[in-house]
């Protein structure tokens, strides 16, 4: 009977009221279109700000400043989270300079709604930023997921969703896709289809440990991949070792691999990746 009534008593107090927290923007990321991050110019007689614009077009996300590339969904997904984000914490936007606000140390803009980040709270390991007319206070994550510039933000998939290779011509074979197989020119002994298929497979799934914008000189194309929509993909290698280095020349993206990876793109399928000519 006690401990019915403790139980009656327990269903039936008063609940305390949970916290109160406080979004961000009303925007939602599914609107989002237009993404510019800005930071503070570092270098000497360099423009007040280093801006990147990241725009959305047939749900796909492409770097258009500084300058043109396929982004990274995931770090752009990072980026959005900002507007999922909640404050315990609302401040009026007046007294700036106590929160780092009156000079922000970066600026994010989605869409048309800009969110500006200040201090960090070493007591409480927050961040502070500042959003319409109010100031909040969000984990420092959300500072942690700016990306340094935009080579950050590159997608380091060497190839793109809907570009399948129908063909590729490497240095010294070709590969070509006929009825479901790849016929490979000079044909090597005793590689299965299976091993076909896996090499293939790794060219498709090819992604990099860096992708950033080239700036060096023209070069001339080593490797070509014709795709099944009829596009021709041409590809420079840049530096076979310690590391793989591929241009993509449409692009002007170059993709860094480990070594071992890049060697087991450049051999044909079926031969030792150790007997491909650095």
């Amino acid at each position: 009977m006690a401990v019915a009534a403790l139980g009656y008593w327990v269903y039936s107090r008063p609940q305390a009221a949970p916290a109160r927290t406080h979004t961000l923007s009303s925007l939602a990321a599914k609107d989002v279109t237009r993404i510019r991050l800005e930071r503070p110019a570092s270098a000497p007689n360099a423009p007040s700000s280093v801006a990147v614009v990241i725009e959305r077009a047939d749900d796909a996300w492409r770097i258009t400043e500084p300058y043109s590339a396929r982004a990274d969904a995931f770090q752009v997904g990072r980026l959005l989270a900002i507007l999922d984000t909640r404050s315990a914490t609302r401040y009026p936007a007046t007294g700036l300079s106590r929160y780092g606000l009156d000079a922000p140390q970066a600026s994010l803009t989605l869409n048309d709604e800009r969110v500006s980040y200040g201090a960090v709270n070493t007591m409480t390991r927050e961040q502070y930023v500042m959003a319409g007319d109010a100031v909040y206070a969000v984990p420092l994550a959300q500072r942690l997921a700016l990306p340094r510039d935009a080579n950050a933000l590159i997608s380091r998939a060497l190839l793109a969703p809907g570009e399948v290779p129908a063909r590729f011509e490497l240095p010294g074979f070709t590969a070509t896709s006929a009825d479901g197989l790849w016929v490979i020119e000079p044909s090597p002994a005793d590689v299965s289809p299976d091993q076909r298929n896996a090499w293939s497979d790794a060219w498709r799934n090819a992604t990099a440990v860096q992708a950033v914008h080239y700036q060096g000189p023209a070069t001339t194309p080593d490797v070509t991949i014709a795709t099944k929509d009829g596009r021709s993909i041409a590809l420079a290698i840049l530096q076979r070792e310690p590391e793989l280095v591929l241009l993509r020349m449409d692009e002007g993206i170059a993709y860094h691999f480990f070594a071992d990876t890049g060697r087991r793109l450049l051999a044909p399928p079926g031969l030792p990746s150790e007997r491909v000519n650095k």
